[in-house]
């Protein structure tokens, strides 16, 4: 019997265009013949919906009119539901999700807190891994607890979100220029600005203010190489991929040059796959990428990426993507794996780690229910 398969992308994010490119490439690899698959689609506004002609660009490159969609509730057991009026028309029941999601309320774990409710297997990352890589001075702290190097930098709140210059200034007074300015929750470039001198900070950190309520702000690297790597598993399983070199038009990789260049996102960026650096390097690089993978318990296919001072040699950890943009196929290529592959990897993973979680205790049986009454001042709040 075919399993029901899943594809979840868009979502309530900036990244939500990215993610639509994302779950076109996935559905597009999948074996129809071996599986149903159902594209399921989270539009701007957090509704989920299913339609065939998810399946086509098309659908998502004009205005926003999906009227005709059938809106679905996933419930227990993985059951999809049609929601129609007052009434839900049971649809199918889901086996396995394959998330594409970046950003906002799908990457940081959101989802994948109702995939676990519903008891439904899913390739990325748990809530807890995924929330701390959304994070991005989160997902340092554990860099610097693993001994993986990090830039120097600041995270800046609410309570800072309408500071006067000089207390700004005050703030990062640590960190040399140029400085980065991010924000700190965001993936794909969004938000960012390169600051070479002071008259661009506090018009950069406002810019940030707009996408997040945290803001980092961090020294930029000298003699600047970014470098990836992408990590496949779950948990303590973990293959790397081959280093990549990403050499961006521009002083780090933005958003226009990223996506709006006629390509496919990272997949179409100017590339040196394997990155040419020395066997000592990319030793380390792997060997950071493989102890970040595993800190932090993670699943499915994640990209890590690396900033290298060229002169010093030293590698920094700059942000792991739970959910990698094209689910980073790209960097697979030459290790053997073709996308469709890829895909089978990454159930596998996924279906090895259930079967782990299923042999855990869930279940505990008690008297305490039994033998604990409530007084009558307690019923009433006195």
């Amino acid at each position: 019997m075919k399993e029901n398969i899943a594809v979840i992308f868009g979502g309530v994010s900036v990244e939500h265009d990215i993610s639509v490119i994302t779950g076109l490439q996935v559905l597009a690899n999948l074996d129809r013949e071996r599986e149903n698959v159902i594209p399921i689609y989270i539009a701007k506004d957090g509704r989920f919906l299913t339609d065939e002609k998810f399946w086509d660009i098309e659908s998502f490159a004009g205005e926003d009119n999906f009227d005709k969609a059938k809106q679905v509730i996933l419930g227990e057991g993985g059951r999809l539901f049609w929601a129609k009026g007052k009434r839900a028309k049971l649809l199918c029941k889901i086996d396995f999700a394959y998330l594409a999601l970046h950003g906002g309320r799908g990457e940081n774990g959101c989802v994948q807190g109702l995939l676990e409710c519903c008891g439904v297997r899913y390739s990325s990352s748990d809530c807890y891994a995924s929330n701390i890589c959304m994070n991005k001075f989160m997902t340092k702290m554990v860099a610097k607890e693993q001994k993986i190097p990090v830039v120097k930098g600041v995270l800046l709140g609410e309570k800072d979100k309408n500071i006067s210059a000089e207390e700004l200034f005050e703030r990062v007074k640590g960190l040399n220029y140029p400085i980065v300015v991010k924000p700190n929750n965001l993936g794909s470039s969004i938000g960012i600005t390169f600051c070479k001198d002071q008259e661009m900070l506090q018009g950069a950190v406002s810019f940030a203010f707009l996408f997040d309520r945290e803001v980092l702000c961090e020294e930029a690297v000298s003699n600047l190489r970014e470098v990836n790597i992408a990590c496949l598993g779950a948990g303590n399983m973990c293959e790397c991929s081959l280093v990549e070199e990403v050499t961006p038009n521009n002083d780090f990789l933005t958003f226009e040059n990223k996506y709006l260049g006629g390509g496919k996102g990272m997949e179409s960026q100017k590339r040196i796959v394997p990155a040419s650096l020395s066997k000592k390097i990319l030793n380390r690089i792997e060997i950071y990428a493989k102890k970040m993978f595993e800190a932090l318990k993670m699943k499915g296919c994640v990209r890590m990426d690396f900033l290298m001072d060229e002169k010093s040699e030293t590698v920094y950890l700059n942000e792991v993507n739970s959910i990698p943009g094209s689910l980073a196929n790209y960097l697979w290529g030459n290790k053997g794996y073709s996308f469709g592959e890829l895909l089978e990897k990454m159930k596998y993973y996924a279906t090895l780690e259930q079967e782990e979680k299923d042999k855990k205790v869930t279940q505990f049986s008690s008297s305490v229910l039994k033998n604990y009454s409530i007084s009558t001042a307690e019923k009433f709040g006195k």
